[in-house]
């Protein structure tokens, strides 16, 4: 069975027309503080009214991005591009003011191919190619639009995402905010020595790690304000890349909880956001195994959610596969 290199060699070409990868787009399109945050570095519409291409470079090596033991990028990583190429879609090609406030309601990841991801001499090139959906007749005052794409990594499709968001001036964002209080008792965050070590949770570097144990299933979210990669810029709430972060160690934690000590790569997250993290207030994540039908072989699923006392901030289902299932069908 061919995997067709002809065909992806034809589909970089068509999709890298008048994409570049010099340098990145302006940070501030794409709410960043940093520049070396910014992985974008073009963008362009195609010939349909709603479609949009989306290039992006990733480094081979990143302080919060790391790719894994097996040497795959970190799929988070996926996930932030995903999202700064929505928002950079919204203020360059459909006028969102620049003042205006993004909330992000859900977003889906499948890869279904994770070899491209696999990091080599070079840093990656990535190219988004999705639609940009606005929604028709809006209430007043905010956008709400959807960016769906397929991804495509040096020239070879690996998987799709989509996300979902509003925009929203400072008065109606006020209200969205505050709309739910959360209750900020309960029992106190633990301390930085109690969290687990980088291998339990599928990360690299001790300090990015988010998760404390603290039962069956349940885990202590642990938040440090000036994190230079979670906390990237000023936040007056938990940043929903940290939650999707958290619910990723906390999967592969479940998984070793479970006796599956083999090391796994996320190939799979789904997460829909139900309200806002206060940071002065304790989260905890719970977490169990699921076994979902549609589930590929030898693939394992996570289902979890986010708390704040009784509150649900989001939910998700996270899927992994084994580094071994990983690799091209034939050799090549």
């Amino acid at each position: 069975m061919s995997i067709g290199i002809s065909e992806d060699v034809q589909v970089l070409d068509a999709l890298e027309h008048s994409l570049t990868y010099d340098q990145t787009v302006s940070r501030a399109l794409v709410h960043r503080a940093a520049v070396s945050e910014v992985f974008l570095t073009d963008a362009h519409r195609r010939d349909d009214a709603e479609g949009v291409r989306v290039a992006a470079q990733w480094p081979r090596s990143h302080a919060l991005y790391e790719p894994d033991a097996a040497g795959f990028s970190d799929p988070v990583l996926l996930v932030e591009t995903v999202r700064q190429a929505a928002v950079y879609t919204a203020h360059r090609f459909y006028d969102v003011p620049l003042t205006q406030r993004f909330i992000f309601c859900d977003l889906r990841l499948d890869i279904d191919v994770p070899q491209p991801l696999r990091v080599g001499a070079t840093p990656l090139h990535v190219v988004l190619d999705g639609r940009f959906t606005p929604r028709d007749n809006p209430p007043s005052k905010r956008f709400e639009a959807r960016f769906t794409t397929t991804v495509h990594v040096d020239g070879q499709r690996c998987g799709r995402a989509s996300v979902r968001f509003l925009a929203v001036g400072d008065e109606l964002y006020t209200a969205l905010r505050y709309r739910v209080a959360t209750p900020v008792g309960g029992p106190r965050p633990a301390r930085p020595g109690m969290l687990l070590s980088p291998t339990e949770v599928g990360q690299v570097r001790p300090e990015n790690v988010l998760l404390s144990r603290e039962g069956d299933g349940r885990y202590g979210m642990h938040l440090a304000t000036g994190h230079p990669g979670y906390f990237e810029h000023a936040c007056d709430h938990v940043p929903g890349m940290a939650l999707v972060e958290a619910f990723r160690q906390a999967g592969h934690q479940t998984l070793r909880r479970s006796g599956e000590l083999r090391s796994h790569l996320m190939t799979g997250c789904e997460v829909g956001f139900d309200s806002f993290g206060e940071l002065d207030a304790p989260v905890t994540i719970r977490a169990h195994e699921h076994h979902a039908p549609s589930a590929g072989p030898g693939d394992r699923s996570v289902r979890l959610a986010a708390y704040q006392g009784e509150v649900v901030l989001a939910r998700a289902t996270t899927t992994y596969r084994l580094h071994s299932n990983c690799q091209p069908a034939v050799a090549v």
